[in-house]
């Protein structure tokens, strides 16, 4: 008699393997990116810059200032690793050497791609530089670059840069121009690639301030926020109080306000859900895993120097950190926080803290 193995076992002990592989997936992309710990990092110079997507965080540090300045370099430290790459070079090393111009000015994060705007100018010019990076061959490429002349201090004409964002496989940006009178003439909304493509153009498409990697936030200069799909469709507007920054993550839209509230909209339908108080001065905004993360000062005002966690359905605001002047950036995403602090100085030096999410909660 021919006897076989019943396959409900085989197929039990590979469903089995495939649950464990998927928990073990959500481990990763979580908390456990650090293992459950807080890192902490220290950098050279002050930090100019940051970004965080995924288990990886891009920082930008600045040449400081003496005799000796060093070099800006643009930084990726994976958490899951610990270990940092450096993606920048000649070029962005003198990213602080012009007179009026801003050095890094923006960056952002797409898994393992980074992206980088460096600013330039003097007296009568301005010069906007895009670059770009990969983790797997580091090392910086000009992608685009926007120039106008005029006054600094008044009007400038030409072709700018600017709104660069970025999360999971999406970078996006502003390519818009003014005229002699400092009116906006035109404005795109481009995906950064191997090449800029455009997405969608007018107005409304300035300036893009956040992504999730499905929908683009731009806070309008009209103050409406409008929300574009990765591929340039406007999906909804919402007009909120006198914003001053916004934050996209999934389901929820955030909106910091000068009345020191978050107005939280559901980002599919633009319904305003709630409207929570927030520390005065409140700037920095994040969102992810239902929670929104800021910087503000302590009270009485100056340098901003508390973080704080904001859970999104109930408005409960608890600081996770007040740190020595200045807190430079927060940023949150579901593997945890990140912030960036310096100390001022002739030779200014900065840190960086991760914690993971585990202790958000």
């Amino acid at each position: 008699m021919d006897v076989r193995r019943s396959p409900a076992p085989a197929r039990a002990a590979t469903a089995t393997l495939i649950a464990f592989a998927a928990v073990l997936l959500v481990t990763l992309d979580g908390s456990a990116a650090s293992g459950g710990r807080t890192l902490h990092k220290k950098t050279s110079g002050e930090i100019e810059a940051l970004a965080f997507d995924g288990s990886r965080v891009a920082y930008d540090v600045g040449a400081g200032s003496g005799a000796k300045p060093r070099c800006n370099t643009v930084y990726v430290w994976n958490l899951r690793r610990n270990v940092t790459t450096r993606v920048s070079g000649r070029q962005t090393c003198g990213a602080d050497s012009t007179s009026t111009g801003a050095g890094v000015r923006e960056l952002a994060l797409a898994g393992s791609r980074v992206a980088w705007i460096v600013n330039k100018g003097g007296n009568t010019e301005s010069g906007d530089y895009l670059y770009v990076s990969t983790l797997a061959k580091p090392g910086e490429r000009l992608l685009a670059s926007a120039f106008r002349t005029g006054d600094v201090d008044l009007i400038l004409t030409g072709n700018w840069l600017g709104g660069l964002v970025g999360a999971q496989s999406f970078l996006g940006v502003d390519h818009w121009a003014t005229d002699a009178h400092g009116a906006v003439r035109s404005a795109r909304l481009q995906s950064v690639g191997a090449r800029l493509r455009d997405l969608a153009d007018g107005a409304a498409t300035m300036t893009a301030r956040s992504t999730d990697g499905r929908q683009v936030a731009v806070l309008r200069a009209d103050e409406a926020v409008s929300l574009y799909s990765t591929r340039g469709k406007l999906l909804r507007t919402v007009t909120p109080s006198a914003p001053t920054e916004v934050a996209v993550r999934g389901d929820y839209l955030a909106v910091l306000t000068t009345a020191d509230t978050l107005e939280v909209y559901n980002s599919h339908s633009g319904r305003r859900l709630h409207t929570w108080h927030v520390a005065n001065g409140a700037r920095s905004l994040d969102v992810s895993s239902g929670l929104a993360a800021y910087a503000a000062p302590r009270a009485g005002g100056g340098y901003a120097r508390v973080v704080h966690v904001l859970r999104l359905s109930n408005g409960k605001d608890r600081v996770l950190a007040t740190t020595p002047p200045q807190l430079v950036a927060v940023r949150i995403e579901p593997a945890g926080l990140v912030y960036a602090v310096n100390r001022s100085g002739a030779r200014g030096t900065g840190y960086l803290v991760f914690t993971p999410m585990s202790r958000l909660r």
